[in-house]
């Protein structure tokens, strides 16, 4: 299925040549490139994993259309976002961004949205790997494949570049030749390098994601929450690391449709990796996770925060609170926007995470962390910042529980240290992020 899907991506990427042709006849809209006038409105078209409440991926794209917007003015761009649901984001922008929903079955959708607009932004931090879904990339290179042939610019944002499977990788190399990319972390670099692509070092995108305005409700809901405003506040952000990657599946939608279990469905024809060993990791990590927890929150008398980064969070959230035995409570991304969720995490005291998007926000606040990493992504920050000889673990350490304990310990002797650390890098961050505003109006007003 998934070269099925790459199959498909080709031909719409090779249909695409032929976008002035069906637009004459009316199937499509379509917008060459032209700078040449900068009085034009210039039209934009993000593309990233948004609507989902993901609480990272959605803080990234409103915080790239706000740079947009501060960079070209509001009256010389029009940007359009592809999302999953609209409901989820409208919060995020104002009635002058077009929200264009779409699913999984994305080909169509994004192939007119493309069509329909002069630049692309590939959003997602994730942007090259095979850990999540092949289908993800393969959503990304149609993009870049569709602006390669149209001799339109595609940009990626502070992408991050990880291992992919070899058909994906010839993908990539095809369709994102045309595209440049500005890396969150040189590890990413090297590997989009090392594909023969163009980019250099930037940073993330949601560095100056901004919640301040949410600060007070974030105060008053931990209240309500059951914190009795003096104990510290020990903030969670657990995963399922061992159900990725997703796959496409008729095979498995039928048997959903004949026997009604949708329990391991991710999307439409899209199915989570799952067996009985897969489970039993998932339940050593939440059970060590829980026992270095109670250890902790007892003997520092910490109210427990767990944060559901992600709408698939829930379940991993569900099942960790049962094994806490201190006082604990829940914020979900399925109930909280981006704003609330990152005012609580700025809020807390200490955070475990195994949820790139939980360091980055937290740490506008310099709140003291421990990685607990599935991939390449948090190894990449914590690395970078110089915090991983002491607060990077892994979803996979049999001694999990042992080495969780002692990291907590550190971090909670080591704050002074550890925040100066942080704000030096937030610093770094910020400036860099302004430095990826400037290249990209550079870049889109110089293309030829």
């Amino acid at each position: 299925m998934d070269y099925f899907i790459n199959f498909i991506v080709n031909l719409f990427v090779f249909m695409s040549d032929f976008a002035s042709l069906f637009s004459k006849i009316g199937l499509i809209d379509y917008k060459c490139f032209d700078n040449s006038d900068n009085s034009k409105e210039l039209y934009v078209l993000l593309v990233g994993y948004n609507g989902a409440r993901n609480t990272g991926a959605d803080v990234r794209v409103a915080d790239i259309a706000r740079q947009l917007q501060q960079h070209f003015g509001k009256d010389h761009i029009h940007i359009s976002i592809m999302t999953l649901d609209e409901d989820n984001m409208r919060c995020y922008f104002d009635s002058s961004v077009q929200l264009i929903p779409f699913n999984t079955i994305f080909f169509i959708d994004l192939f007119k949205a493309c069509c329909g607009n002069q630049a692309v932004i590939l959003c997602e931090g994730s942007t090259l790997k095979s850990k999540f879904a092949n289908a993800l990339t393969l959503y990304f290179c149609e993009a870049a494949g569709i602006m390669k042939k149209q001799h339109k610019p595609c940009i990626a944002y502070g992408s991050e570049a990880g291992e992919m499977d070899s058909f994906l990788k010839r993908t990539v190399k095809k369709l994102c030749a045309d595209t440049y990319f500005i890396a969150r972390t040189q590890n990413s670099l090297d590997l989009i390098q090392q594909l023969g692509l163009k980019g250099h070092l930037g940073t993330d995108a949601a560095w100056q994601f901004d919640s301040s305005s949410y600060e007070q409700w974030a105060i008053t809901q931990l209240r309500e929450s059951g914190w009795d405003s003096v104990s510290p506040l020990l903030g969670i952000a657990p995963i399922n690391p061992f159900w990725w990657p997703v796959k496409p599946s008729i095979s498995k939608w039928l048997k959903s449709k004949i026997t009604g279990d949708y329990s391991l469905q991710f999307q439409l024809w899209y199915f989570f990796s799952w067996s009985k060993q897969r489970k039993q990791l998932f339940d050593d990590y939440l059970d060590k996770i829980a026992l270095a927890v109670n250890d902790f929150a007892t003997k520092y008398a910490c109210h427990v925060f767990i944060m559901g980064m992600e709408r698939l969070d829930a379940d991993a959230c569900n099942k960790l609170q049962a094994k806490i035995t201190t006082p604990t409570s829940i914020f979900l991304s399925s109930d909280y926007d981006g704003y609330k969720m990152a005012a609580i995490l700025r809020k807390l005291s200490v955070l475990v995470t195994s949820r790139y998007h939980a360091q980055v926000l937290s740490m506008y606040n310099k709140v003291p962390s421990v990685a607990i990493s599935m991939d390449e992504r948090l190894d990449n920050i914590m690395q970078d910042m110089d915090l991983s000889e002491h607060q990077l673990l892994y979803v996979d350490d049999k001694n999990l529980a042992s080495s969780l304990k002692n990291a907590l310990e550190y971090v909670w002797f080591n704050q002074k240290q550890i925040k100066d650390t942080m704000e030096l890098n937030l610093i770094h961050y910020q400036n860099e992020l302004d430095k990826m505003g400037n290249f990209l109006m550079d870049y889109l007003n110089s293309f030829e």
